[in-house]
């Protein structure tokens, strides 16, 4: 299932965990930090995308081929169209977010989360 999320210009100026973590909270989901954000479950349109780049450069100071590189590994695809009064969107399906459990004997898995 798919959901989407209206942001804020300013809710898209953050690293890649902040910005995944405002997307949860807009979601009205609770996170810890036991909560993972799979990267290949979530969809932003081109100023979101525009934004987290700016904040790479001049926050974090990478340049280009450095924050291009973070993106591939990490970061959102910006493949969602733009509606009109609404530039600055995610959509988000079923995965996006899981919780890490720890049993007693040590072994860890993952628990998805209802988006």
């Amino acid at each position: 299932m798919k959901k989407k999320i209206i942001l804020e210009k300013e809710d898209c100026y953050y690293d890649l965990e902040e910005f995944y973590s405002k997307v949860a909270q807009k979601m009205k989901t609770d996170i810890s930090p036991e909560t993972l954000f799979d990267c290949r479950k979530i969809c932003v349109t081109k100023p979101v995308q525009d934004e987290l780049w700016k904040y790479q450069r001049e926050v974090k100071g990478l340049d280009n081929q450095a924050i291009a590189a973070l993106f591939l590994c990490m970061g959102p695809k910006a493949n969602l169209s733009e509606q009109k009064g609404e530039p600055y969107a995610a959509e988000v399906t079923d995965g996006f977010l899981s919780k890490i459990k720890v049993s007693n004997h040590g072994i860890i898995w993952l628990s998805a989360q209802s988006n």
